[in-house]
């Protein structure tokens, strides 16, 4: 059997009707007499997921036949649904009708953080594009209804400049408004697609011997030497170069990004702006990268005996210099051959 748990709400998966009902005497008997808990019998109850659905922290889930296979089918559960729309369309109300001490602007900024917490967390629903279709009906009819004017509706196509996240996520929609006047977007809530959910590796526990291997593994950060980066005085850079200069050193398991060597000192370690400031290049996290100070050198030389003396140092193999070559290229030097 399967146990999928979140605080106090889990399910157990069965492969027989005879399992499952073995199980849940043995695990009801455990919890009241070992715990000390009640069990409600209404919640507690076996449920054939090929015939029916089962809910589960505000998903409803069964299976479904697919190419001689048992797929995962799942929506947002009914009485979720309905409590999302019900909160939505009243939303869409204020909107429209701002409440005593707020304005337009942040009744409509209420209502994105709806429509986004909605998205972010159903999205793993395999069909959350049938259920937010269903709540972009009903609310929809609710902002055309009542965002009217004399000159007509007031919502457009066109309004103020989408942020990076708005545009990331709902720019490429047709289903997108904006609200004449305040010139702010309201976020389509039928404008959705389903993301497969990625967990960690089943055998990451702390139970067994090697799924406590697995989690030593993740922590093999040298912790003396980033805290030795840490305090490592920068004269003149930015706090966010400093942050994301630890980050970097975390993500690369204090390795160097091209020849994969480990960072003996902090002497070793240079953190190299991709695109240089001189060329306008930030601080911003995408644009550093860890690497050794002869890997550093060698991608800012422009002397061909000092290229080859670095070459000849580190003994690159192809795929390191594909990397230094792309560094090269976006700090506007010559590709290395």
């Amino acid at each position: 059997m399967f146990i999928v748990r979140y605080a106090d709400d889990f399910r157990i998966f069965c492969r027989t009707k005879a399992a499952a009902e073995r199980t849940k005497i043995a695990i009801t008997q455990w919890i009241e007499e070992r715990l000390k808990l009640e069990v409600s019998d209404d919640k507690t109850r076996i449920v054939n997921v090929k015939r029916q659905y089962s809910d589960f922290l505000g998903f409803k889930i069964k299976l479904h036949l697919k190419k001689k296979k048992y797929v995962v089918k799942s929506h947002i559960a009914d009485k979720n649904l309905s409590h999302k729309r019900q909160k939505l369309v009243e939303q869409a109300k204020n909107v429209a009708k701002p409440r005593k001490g707020y304005e337009e602007f942040g009744e409509i900024r209420l209502y994105n953080s709806m429509v986004a917490g909605i998205h972010n967390y159903y999205r793993h629903a395999t069909h959350i594009s049938m259920d937010c279709s269903k709540l972009a009906w009903a609310i929809m009819r609710v902002f055309t209804n009542r965002l009217r004017a004399q000159e007509g509706c007031r919502l457009k196509r066109e309004g103020r400049e989408l942020t990076d996240f708005e545009r990331k996520r709902y720019g490429d929609s047709a289903q997108l408004r904006f609200v004449a006047g305040t010139n702010e977007p309201i976020y389509p809530i039928g404008y959705i697609q389903h993301k497969i959910p990625l967990g960690r590796k089943r055998s990451i526990c702390c139970y067994t011997e090697d799924g406590r291997k697995l989690i030593h593994n993740n922590l093999r950060v040298n912790v003396t030497l980033m805290l030795a980066l840490m305090k490592q005085p920068l004269y003149g850079r930015s706090l966010e170069y400093a942050d994301n200069r630890i980050s970097l050193f975390s993500a690369q398991w204090g390795k160097c990004a091209v020849t994969g060597r480990e960072f003996q000192n902090t002497a070793e370690i240079h953190c190299h702006h991709k695109i240089p400031r001189h060329y306008d290049g930030s601080d911003k996290y995408d644009n550093l990268v860890l690497v050794l100070e002869p890997v550093h050198r060698l991608i800012h030389a422009k002397n061909p005996k000092l290229i080859r003396e670095y070459l000849q140092l580190l003994n690159l193999n192809k795929d390191q210099l594909a990397k230094i070559n792309l560094l090269r290229e976006k700090a506007k030097r010559k590709p290395l051959t």
